[in-house]
């Protein structure tokens, strides 16, 4: 959660400087220079049928949302666009009890619906700017692709070679941002970012990616990926701070809202 909202706001600083799509493509693959050395070391095997079906429909999956997302980020604030892309936690419950079979209690579904309220309090405002108005569609379509996405990276997670899983969804995922980039072109801007945002970013974003990963093998979608995905407030106040975005009061009960519901679910789930 915590370094889910430290990327989006290092993503929305990098993204004056250049091409959303190139941005993400090139901070992802940075960061899964890290885990390849992991998977290569503890877990190299050769993945199975189901592996390689799997991480390659997530992976692709993964690079057009990832895509989606960033360039959302490049037409609307951070604060708009990251709590409007956690919506996916409703998709996300609602599929993990539809094919999963989860079942929540009564407390657990007051709390998740109480992150919920406090996510949609913090995404939605009404704007008169045309391009950020985009970008918001942009990041709920995004997010609902994303809500399926989880169920399979929760099979992928169940595997018992998840670590190759990880590795191979996130190289199908690069191959895929990579057809994009080429398919759409640099666009407008070029200019390369610093080596070190750019590093810093991808390793946040990928250390991030794969403690929710670790969660959704060892915990239940409907639990874990609504406490994940509750990084807007971290973006949002981070984008108050920093770079001046304001903060209205009904923001704040939402980020409220988020903090109590996550809290609390924590405390009572096994």
């Amino acid at each position: 959660m915590v370094g889910f909202g430290f990327a989006d706001f290092f993503t929305k600083i990098v993204l004056s400087k250049s091409n959303a799509v190139r941005i993400a493509l090139q901070s992802q693959a940075i960061g899964t220079i890290l885990f390849f050395g992991i998977a290569m070391y503890y877990d190299l095997v050769v993945p199975d049928y189901r592996l390689i079906t799997l991480t390659l429909l997530s992976g692709i999956l993964s690079g057009i949302i990832l895509c989606s997302y960033y360039a959302a980020l490049s037409l609307a604030k951070a604060s708009l666009v990251a709590p409007t892309f956690s919506c996916l936690n409703v998709v996300a419950v609602v599929l993990s009890i539809l094919i999963l079979g989860e079942t929540l209690s009564v407390l657990q579904i007051c709390l998740i619906a109480c992150v919920i309220a406090g996510i949609l309090l913090v995404a939605f405002k009404k704007s008169d700017d045309p391009p950020s108005r985009f970008g918001i569609l942009l990041s709920l379509l995004a997010a609902i692709m994303a809500g399926g996405n989880v169920i399979l990276q929760k099979w992928i997670a169940g595997d018992a070679n998840f670590l190759m899983g990880f590795l191979l969804m996130r190289l199908f995922m690069l191959g895929t941002m990579t057809a994009i980039l080429r398919t759409f072109g640099e666009g407008k801007s070029s200019v390369a970012p610093g080596h070190g945002q750019m590093t810093v970013l991808g390793l946040v974003d990928t250390t991030a990616f794969f403690g929710w990963y670790i969660g959704l093998r060892y915990g239940l979608v409907s639990i874990v990926t609504p406490i994940a995905n509750s990084s807007p407030f971290v973006t949002v106040i981070l984008a108050h701070i920093f770079l001046g975005e304001r903060i209205d009061r009904y923001r704040w009960v939402g980020i409220v809202a988020i903090l109590v519901g996550i809290t609390l679910l924590v405390a009572i789930s096994p």
